[in-house]
């Protein structure tokens, strides 16, 4: 039987010759209509239909695509930004493969919770302090939720999770040297206050990213199956490593430390085939630390002396953090509405005690709190906390038994590559401390891929129960 879920395009099943010629030329002709009302509107109408078409031929292209597009986000095409125009494309070919095929998406706990997660999203439109923003915010989890969905019901074989895989890793390694040059050489292709910011657009973003990359690319190079590959592997995984401190993000940098002890400390079969294997990663991973520290030695130092301060950076967040509170204290039910946080900021700002005005200057739109669990309880309240804090642990339940199942029915590639995404959840909840990303992709393709692994072990998974 062929690992390929798509064994024709869903266009050749679909339409005959003459029915895409018609189509293309009433896309053309509808372009062409909106390029005389709006450039960008008809370039981002054009651009989804013309990817949505490739994909719809090569449906199989989807998974990779999403999983790499969270490198490059800050990418525009006329201002659009590159999620905006994969999920639409996402979602048609989705819905292609739905009216042919069954899709199969687990009702397990992750799907529940997200489920929950954004309905009370949607509801918190009724009592917002801020239409505006809430529909903003709706609007870029709705393109996370796609992703979720395409994820869980389009990843269908361990080829498609080998895929995924490895377009972490490159993904990673190709942004990772884009930074460390970038940052080395001082071209300013995407440095911020002269820190590395990669394709991510943000030094904070793209150092979690690249940390939430490294346990899948050690997973990669452990079950690589020729040497060429692996050393490719656990040198992406090096670079990876190396960018983390062009960044500068301090965030980043304690994030990295965590999920490098947590990585160390976990048995072998984790992430590894062998104690040798991971006593030799591991020895390089120290080297590369040790010349990462001294090449960016002066710069990390002065930054993570500004802990120990009142927050002299301009970042302002131990003082949004404190008006985060006071947002709390105000609307603990309900919260202020999807993306309130950000409208109501410097009005919270100017009415909490404490908060050092000398080293922040208030923005015109406002400031998102940097703290994904102080804003979701400002946004949603208390309910709101508690299925964002479901949605995690569910995600991260469902990877770990996911991962113990695996090795029971003799696929060890997936216990590995579930085991380094658990990892990766990991990573990513303490980079939240540090950053308001509710709605990141990277979030929401964990969350999907939690959903999509038990269909490849050829089992029955035991349903989670709903959150109640």
């Amino acid at each position: 039987m062929s690992s390929n879920p798509f064994p024709a395009s869903i266009a050749q099943r679909s339409w005959p010759a003459v029915g895409w010629q018609v189509g293309a030329l009433a896309v053309g002709m509808a372009v062409g209509g909106l390029a005389a009302v709006d450039v960008t509107i008809a370039v981002a109408v054009g651009g989804t239909i013309a990817l949505g078409l490739v994909l719809l031929m090569r449906p199989e292209l989807l998974l990779p695509l999403l999983a790499g597009s969270i490198f490059v986000e800050a990418t525009t095409l006329s201002g659009i930004t590159i999620s905006r125009l994969l999920a639409p494309a996402a979602l048609i070919v989705l819905l292609a493969v739905a009216s042919r095929d069954r899709v199969p998406i687990r009702a397990a706990g992750p799907l529940w919770f997200a489920i929950a997660y954004a309905t009370w999203a949607v509801f918190s439109g009724v009592w917002t302090t801020d239409t505006g923003l809430t529909r903003d915010y709706l609007g870029s989890l709705a393109i996370a939720f796609v992703y979720m969905l395409a994820i869980a019901g389009l990843l269908r074989s361990e080829r498609d999770l080998h895929r995924v895989g490895l377009t972490l890793a490159f993904a990673a390694l190709a942004l990772g040297l884009f930074a460390i040059t970038d940052y080395l050489f001082g071209f300013g292709w995407a440095l911020e206050s002269g820190r590395a910011a990669g394709g991510a657009g943000d030094p904070n973003y793209f150092a979690v990213y690249q940390v939430i990359a490294l346990p899948v690319t050690l997973a990669m190079g452990a079950n690589a199956r020729s040497q060429g590959l692996r050393v490719a592997l656990y040198a992406a995984a090096a670079v990876i490593v190396l960018s983390v401190f062009v960044s500068l993000s301090r965030g980043g940098l304690l994030t990295l430390a965590v999920v490098s002890v947590l990585a160390l400390a976990l048995p072998t079969r984790t992430l590894f085939r062998s104690p040798v294997q991971k006593a030799a990663i591991f020895c390089i991973f120290l080297i590369g630390v040790a010349f990462a520290s001294q090449s960016t030695a002066t710069e990390i130092g002065s930054r993570f002396t500004t802990l120990a301060s009142r927050d002299e950076t301009g970042s302002g967040r131990t003082g949004l953090w404190m008006a985060g509170w006071t947002g709390i204290k105000d609307r603990p039910l309900l919260g202020l509405g999807y993306g309130g946080f950000r409208g109501a900021s410097n009005d919270l700002i100017l009415r909490t005690p404490g908060v050092d005005l000398r080293h922040y200057e208030l923005r015109p739109k406002g400031h998102e709190a940097h703290n994904m669990y102080i804003s979701t309880t400002a946004d949603l309240g208390v309910p709101g906390l508690a299925l964002l804090l479901g949605l995690l642990a569910a995600t991260g339940r469902s990877l770990r038994r996911t991962a113990t199942l695996a090795i029971e029915t003799g696929k060890p590639f997936v216990s590995n590559l579930a085991n380094a995404l658990a990892l990766s959840l990991v990573a990513f909840s303490l980079a939240a401390i540090f950053l308001s990303a509710e709605t990141s992709r990277a979030l929401w393709i964990l969350v999907g891929l939690a959903l999509a692994l038990p269909k490849l072990l050829g089992e029955r998974v035991e349903e989670e129960p709903r959150p109640r």
